[in-house]
């Protein structure tokens, strides 16, 4: 089947009700980007109709196509009409984006094992399954601990004795050693709800911004520091 053709739709942005606080769709292109994770404005360059209305437009399902007007990078947009809305009604609610919100993060510096259990559960926290979510972001912690712990915390026979020996060790200072307690008891209620209370979507998206921070802190600037341009002397005459 031949691909269907993008079709422009300037008129599905509407600058009315516009909330810069939630991810941006055609109907309000205004929120976080997810490229560059700054609140902007956004162009619609198109859309592409996924499942067509068999009563006529609009299609019941298709992708919008969103330019972030601060970086310049395209965000694609999964909409759905929602249900009971009207049969031709133009309205819209966005279900998914990509990328993923919160997965965009620096990882040339960061080791594959570390961003891919780190991005699993990004992705997990996307389709709201909080469980598989936190713990893989458990799994993200203890990659952390087998890149950047000593012989004597890979040794460990737990996660949280691996954990307490890198902050006596100096890798973790006090206030990531509270971080990574609670990305582990998390995690581990994750790993085994036939023992613990169901873990709610938002509090596997606060793991999410915990261990972003951690990466962030313990690889992504300490590598740009090192990369930063020292200040020299100028010649003696």
């Amino acid at each position: 089947m031949a691909a269907e053709t993008i079709q422009t739709d300037p008129d599905d942005a509407q600058d009315d009700g516009r909330n810069p606080d939630t991810l941006p769709t055609s109907g309000d292109p205004s929120g976080v980007c997810p490229r560059c994770g700054k609140t902007a404005h956004f162009d619609l360059l198109g859309t592409l109709p996924l499942l067509r209305n068999p009563n006529g437009d609009p299609p019941l399902e298709r992708v919008a196509a969103l330019q972030c007007q601060g970086c310049r990078k395209g965000t694609a947009v999964i909409e759905v009409k929602p249900q009971g809305s009207a049969l031709y009604s133009p309205e819209r609610q966005g279900v998914h984006w990509w990328p993923i919100t919160g997965a965009v993060i620096d990882i040339s510096d960061v080791p594959l094992n570390l961003s891919s259990a780190f991005q699993e559960g990004v992705r997990c926290v996307s389709v709201e399954a909080p469980h598989a979510a936190v713990a893989m972001f458990r799994n993200a912690l203890a990659q952390i601990v087998q890149d950047k712990g000593s012989e004597a915390a890979k040794k460990k026979s737990t996660l949280n004795d691996a954990v307490k020996q890198m902050v006596d060790d100096r890798t973790l200072h006090d206030g990531f050693k509270d971080w990574a307690e609670h990305v582990r008891k998390v995690g581990n209620a994750g790993a085994h709800q036939e023992t613990w209370e169901a873990i709610p979507l938002v509090q596997a998206q606060e793991l999410q911004e915990l261990v972003s921070h951690l990466i962030e802190s313990l690889y992504v600037q300490p590598a740009k520091l090192s990369r930063a341009i020292a200040a020299k002397k100028r010649p003696k005459p």
